[in-house]
């Protein structure tokens, strides 16, 4: 599950979805996750009386299907997985106060003009939502349905006035535009967005943990030291795409104390957020396992801090399978689950400003400026 993944982006303020046009607000759901749904469920609040969006949460569809066994009663075709989802959704949505949602379900295996057994499974969750959304106060305005996000891909409504129509191009969305311009992608799938941390060539990351074990040796240099050192790769970053293990092997130390890792944490505040984002993406490919939970965990803060849900889980779930006990992944695990806003991690990031003044270093951005 991910939540949210849009209201609190970048973009989100100045591009708008009128919400009147279902082929439009189709075509944007991609940018809205970050990536193309498949065999989803997306639930999309409204905000401002119905001019733009806000947050945006997904679940894998796990329908019954002909598996009369896989439902949750006689009395009804759903899944138990979907009414714990649905049941959680809607009391996510009270949480915060979201007084109206839109549901899109996107499932290869619908078709508007078959009355197949995955197409009542789906009608029979959009009744769920409506009755579990209303006991919570929540309207679902309404419930859209296609095969898949695509050019001129047909759309039907599965509940109120039956519509349907063709969408527009996910390319050309303003939300994808801005997404793009902000320097983040739209993945095709949310597998090919998990494949842009996997693990890298096994003989980059022997090669890094022999130059990290070989640092380790040598002494710890000053925090204030291993700070700029960092924060100069990280200059380099948009110009230097290919570090050698040695460099790598001096990030991975470094990130290694707690003092100067969380100081790291205010750079998802700066303008260059998302070069620093990147840094993460590529650092953490190449690393040994400890040291990959690390850089996991700092570039799942930076996705959470910009309110991009599905890389920030997508980091995380990395970090604790690199390392299961690392506390700061299992502390944005648990804000993550239990549907915690940006906001939050953002008070975070904001005292690393003073932990890289502890470390004798000051950042771009400091509020307390130079002395």
């Amino acid at each position: 599950m991910y939540i949210p993944t849009n209201s609190y982006g970048n973009f989100d303020s100045r591009h708008r979805v009128r919400l009147g046009d279902a082929s439009e607000l189709m075509a944007a759901v991609p940018a809205l996750l970050g990536f193309h749904p498949h065999r989803s469920m997306v639930l999309i609040a409204v905000k401002d009386d119905g001019a733009s969006v806000g947050p945006t949460m997904r679940h894998d569809l796990v329908l019954a299907g002909e598996r009369i066994d896989r439902r949750a009663g006689s009395g009804t075709r759903a899944t138990p997985e979907m009414l714990d989802v649905i049941g959680y959704l809607a009391g996510y949505c009270a949480s915060e106060n979201i007084p109206v949602v839109m549901a899109v379900f996107v499932d290869d295996r619908l078709d508007r003009a078959v009355r197949s057994p995955h197409l009542l499974d789906v009608e029979a969750l959009v009744r769920e939502l409506v009755t579990s959304l209303a006991t919570f106060g929540v309207q679902l305005s309404c419930a859209l349905a296609a095969s898949e996000i695509a050019d001129a891909a047909g759309w039907w409504s599965l509940c109120g006035p039956q519509l349907h129509g063709l969408m527009s191009d996910p390319a050309s969305s303003p939300l994808t535009v801005a997404r793009v311009l902000d320097g983040y992608s739209v993945r095709r799938s949310r597998t090919e967005l998990a494949e842009t941390i996997a693990p890298g060539p096994e003989n980059t990351v022997r090669a890094v943990a022999a130059e990290i074990a070989r640092g380790g040796r040598a002494g710890r240099r000053s925090r204030a030291d291993e700070l700029r050192s960092v924060l100069s790769y990280v200059a380099r970053a948009p110009y230097d795409t290919e570090l050698e293990p040695v460099d790598i092997a001096r990030v991975a130390v470094s990130i290694g104390d707690v003092q100067v890792r969380d100081a790291l944490l205010a750079l998802t505040l700066g303008d260059d957020a998302g070069f620093v984002e990147e840094f993460w993406v590529m650092i953490c490919r190449v690393l040994p396992e400890r040291e990959r939970a690390i850089a996991a965990t700092l570039l799942a803060f930076s996705a959470y801090v910009r309110g991009d849900g599905p890389m920030a889980r997508i980091a995380i779930d990395a970090a604790l399978e690199a390392d299961e006990t690392y506390s700061l992944a299992r502390l944005l695990d648990r804000s993550l689950s239990a549907g915690a806003g940006p906001e939050l991690v953002r008070e975070v990031a904001e005292s690393g400003f003073a932990c890289a003044r502890e470390c004798g270093v000051r950042l771009p951005g400091d509020p307390f400026g130079r002395r």
